[in-house]
């Protein structure tokens, strides 16, 4: 498996997220909500990305820097609807990531964000964090302060979430994540009462290559999401 996640070498992966809904006569219908071209360099890592948000008519660029290890250092994050740049930090102890920061300001709101990560004894990750908070600058208000934090099996692959809301408690949401050979085939997600609110079964289709094409999300029954990705390969 390559940096991307693939089995061969790519330069272009585009995604399109699709909702699906029913209409009054139960007709399927297909909306596509968000359209995201990534590229990759000769070492198969992310070094820039496109995002459409086609329901707000707004786009997301980032631009993937990296140092002389060949691991991301910064993100340069712009959007279109805001004139500054949104910058990510990465910082390592040698080779292991330990922390990202990010903050940005501008006429409505502060935000910042730390994520952290640790480590187990074999230098597996084991458990990330994420912290964001949005501060309105004119009243100084918290508009939102939440933590989640993600566990990892021994394959790197996230097994469970917590994400708490500190502003609204009733907010809160642990979920689950169930894997075949790698391949993530069931989301359990869980209200702040600890109560079953939504489990989603994940379909794949897969290209000649075995890199999937399309999946199909199933929340409690009822086919909810479709994402589909063109591979141009090298």
């Amino acid at each position: 498996m390559l940096n991307n996640g693939l089995t061969q070498k790519a330069t272009q992966i585009t995604e399109y997220t699709i909702k699906v809904e029913n209409d009054s006569l139960n007709n399927q219908i297909q909306d596509t909500l968000v359209i995201t071209k990534k590229k990759y360099n000769e070492n198969d890592q992310i070094i820039s990305s496109h995002q459409q948000n086609l329901f707000a008519n707004e786009t997301m660029d980032i631009e993937f820097v990296y140092n002389n290890q060949k691991k991301i250092k910064r993100e340069i994050v712009t959007l279109s609807n805001d004139s500054s740049n949104f910058i990510v930090d990465y910082f390592y102890k040698d080779t292991l990531l330990l922390e990202t920061k990010s903050e940005s300001k501008n006429d409505i709101f502060q935000f910042k964000q730390i994520g952290g990560y640790k480590y187990n004894s074999d230098n597996k990750l084991k458990e990330s964090s994420l912290k964001q908070i949005y501060i309105d600058v004119k009243t100084n208000d918290t508009i939102t302060n939440t933590l989640e934090i993600s566990k990892y099996n021994d394959k790197e692959f996230v097994t469970e979430s917590k994400l708490s809301d500190f502003r609204k408690p009733e907010q809160n949401r642990n979920t689950e994540y169930k894997y075949d050979c790698g391949i993530l085939m069931e989301i359990k997600k869980f209200n702040s009462k600890d109560s079953l609110i939504s489990t989603t079964e994940c379909k794949y289709e897969y290209d000649k290559f075995e890199n999937w094409t399309k999946i199909e999300s199933i929340e409690n029954g009822k086919l909810n999401y479709i994402r589909t990705r063109e591979i141009e390969y090298k």
